[in-house]
């Protein structure tokens, strides 16, 4: 037996494993592929078939609101590509499957999921009239059919049924709020805070410590070593605990300007792509897995 078949015996069970926990896992490499290749709207395609295939779960709104969104981009740039109006079909088609499972959820949860598809469906549903068929949209409306929550049977970018006009779902007030509190603005800010916090406290220490030192340079001149003057007990006593205290201070600087400033870096880079993502629209997923929680952010 080889090392190779050694190491795929080893490794089969953890992919299988894997995929069967995450089903779209395959779906979402074709995707990435697609788009390498240029072929924008069989990217679409894969996305949108990632997009259903998400089981239930904690983080199971994270990846449908990542692949969902990634499947209109795909489809808008097919249809910019070949100037074809009809590609934009399906788009409209996952937004209203993803329209509905947000609908399902508490009043103001997914608060800014629940913008971003009234939004993208008030521009994209005019453009599409007359250009699909005549089949109405509610059977992609169908929340209660797979395990997962999502209609098993959308529709093909051959044959996409006509997006129905549907009112906008805008977020009430109180979820208007919820949606300025995103997670990862409020993991950087606290992060920034911790860090700033834990600074101080640095800055604190090296100044006990430069003030240590300074004793210790002040007592070292008034009983210099070469005058040969013996130094007397309370001022020897000083001198040892200004020495000792100061090292236990640039410690403790070190101890916590270290952390503070991987916080404050960190707190600003998660605040950037915070900023970055209320402008751009992008979005992030975190989720479990066999090697740890990863992070997962759309370009």
């Amino acid at each position: 037996m080889t090392l190779s078949t050694v190491l795929w015996a080893a490794l089969l069970p953890q992919v299988s494993a894997e995929t069967a926990a995450e089903p779209w896992r395959p779906l979402e490499a074709e995707c990435y592929r697609r788009a390498d290749a240029g072929d924008y709207a069989a990217a679409g395609d894969a996305c949108r078939r990632a997009f259903e295939a998400v089981p239930d779960g904690p983080h199971a709104f994270d990846q449908r609101s990542l692949f969902a969104f990634k499947a209109v981009r795909f489809y808008k740039r097919a249809r910019g590509a070949q100037g074809d109006v009809a590609l934009l079909c399906p788009a409209v088609a996952v937004l209203h499957t993803f329209e509905a499972q947000l609908g399902a959820l508490p009043a103001g949860e997914r608060a800014a999921d629940r913008t971003d598809v009234a939004d993208e469906l008030r521009t994209l549903e005019p453009q599409i009239t007359d250009a699909c068929g005549e089949n109405s949209m509610d059977d992609l409306l169908d929340v209660q059919g797979p395990s997962n929550g999502l209609k098993s049977d959308l529709p093909t970018r051959n044959d996409p049924p006509v997006g129905r006009p549907v009112p906008a779902v805008r977020p009430p007030p109180q979820a208007d709020a919820q949606a300025k509190r995103r997670p990862l603005r409020i993991a950087g800010g606290t992060a920034l805070g911790a860090g700033l916090g834990l600074g101080t406290v640095a800055i604190a220490m090296l100044a006990r410590a430069a003030d240590m030192q300074a004793q210790v340079d002040g007592l070292s001149a008034m009983y210099p070593v070469a005058s040969g003057v013996k130094i007397p007990a309370a001022d020897a006593q000083r001198f040892d605990n200004a020495m000792v205290r100061g090292e236990q201070a640039d410690r403790l600087a070190i101890g916590f300007g270290v952390p503070a400033i991987g916080l404050v870096l960190s707190g600003v880079a998660l605040l950037a792509i915070d900023a970055h993502r209320g402008r751009t629209g992008r979005r992030v997923a975190l989720h479990p897995g066999p090697g740890g929680i990863r992070f997962r952010m759309e370009f």
